[in-house]
């Protein structure tokens, strides 16, 4: 009788064991020596990381990589979350404990998002939530944990490479916000013991505002008098550019009015603002106001200077000689102020 003796290696290295045979129940069995080496199938990444250039918000940004078959068998390789199958089952039990049934928050939330009435399974709903944590324990022991992540995606999440082949692969990069952004995706590839990292680093573009002048001196501004002034702002950018101006409540601020406060800027257009300013105060000011742009971290900053003051009046002479004048006649004598 031919038996057949299959090998499943978990780790690299050597494997032995004793195969042991008994010919008859209670008498000494034969005893076969089985043992193998385990070997990490020649396959690799093209690159270990891949880093994105400044991506705008709302936009993406992708790059290509390759799995690299040298091999010659073929090979099925899934995009993963975590390094090892150990924090895998680690985040499976933990998924699992928070399903349990004394968990009234799960519940709760449960319930909710699936648009259950309380009265459809009456007061007593041990069997109903026995029942729905069943279910949902089952989905998560199912759950392959592949990699994902809210900025980064990748095509295909898994497939086969056949020998001596390569396979493809889509990094997308969409940013939510201005931030840098780092991750880290894990190709298991069978034949491999260890899975391979992938680093992924990036970082996202608010958009490009900026001011005509960040520094605007007003000079001499006469008391309780309207000066108008202008400022443009600028979008450099790819993408439109909300903005609101931001009110000063310090010093002078309350004399500034700014027109338009808000809008949307379309990209390599200019959006001109009116400054009005109407002092009641002398004396030397500096104001900084702020123009919040939505998606950027921050604000365009326009700061205002001068000088507050009041009319300078004088005559030109300082005496007036009427001279001889007949009673009941009128004389004049000019001046200039």
């Amino acid at each position: 009788m031919q038996v057949t003796v299959e090998f499943h290696p978990q780790k690299v290295g050597d494997h032995s064991d004793i195969l042991e045979v008994y010919r008859v129940i209670g008498e000494k069995c034969i005893h076969t020596k089985v043992q193998g080496e385990a070997v990490d199938v020649d396959i690799a990444l093209s690159t270990n990381s891949l880093k994105f250039g400044k991506t705008f918000i709302t936009t993406s940004n992708y790059k290509i990589m390759l799995i690299e078959n040298r091999s010659n068998i073929t090979a099925h390789f899934q995009w993963k979350a975590f390094l090892t199958e150990e924090e895998e089952n680690k985040e499976r039990r933990r998924q699992c404990y928070l399903l349990r049934p004394h968990n009234e928050v799960w519940l709760e939330n449960f319930i909710e998002e699936e648009n259950i009435e309380k009265k459809d399974y009456g007061e007593d709903n041990t069997a109903v939530l026995s029942h729905m944590v069943q279910e949902e324990t089952a989905k998560v022991q199912e759950d392959p944990m592949l990699f994902s992540d809210d900025v980064f995606s990748i095509e295909p999440m898994e497939g086969e490479i056949g020998p001596n082949c390569s396979a493809e692969v889509k990094v997308t990069f969409k940013p939510l916000e201005a931030l840098e952004y780092r991750s880290v995706a894990y190709c298991n590839i069978s034949g491999r013991e260890s899975r391979l990292p992938l680093h992924l680093t990036a970082q996202g573009q608010g958009p490009l505002v900026e001011l005509s002048y960040n520094t605007l001196d007003l000079g001499d501004i006469l008391v309780d008098t309207c000066h108008i002034s202008e400022v443009k702002l600028i979008n450099r950018g790819a993408i439109d550019a909300p903005f609101r101006y931001i009110p000063s409540t310090k010093n002078l601020g309350y004399c500034f009015k700014f027109v338009p406060e808000e809008g949307i800027i379309a990209p390599g257009r200019i959006q001109t603002i009116q400054i009005s300013f109407n002092a009641t105060t002398v004396g030397t000011f500096e104001e900084e106001f702020q123009f919040i742009v939505a998606g950027s971290p921050t604000p365009a900053i326009l700061t205002i200077k001068g000088f507050v003051t009041r009319p300078n009046l004088y005559f030109n002479v300082d005496e007036l000689d009427f001279g001889d004048v007949s009673f009941g006649e009128c004389s004049l004598g000019l001046d200039t102020a």
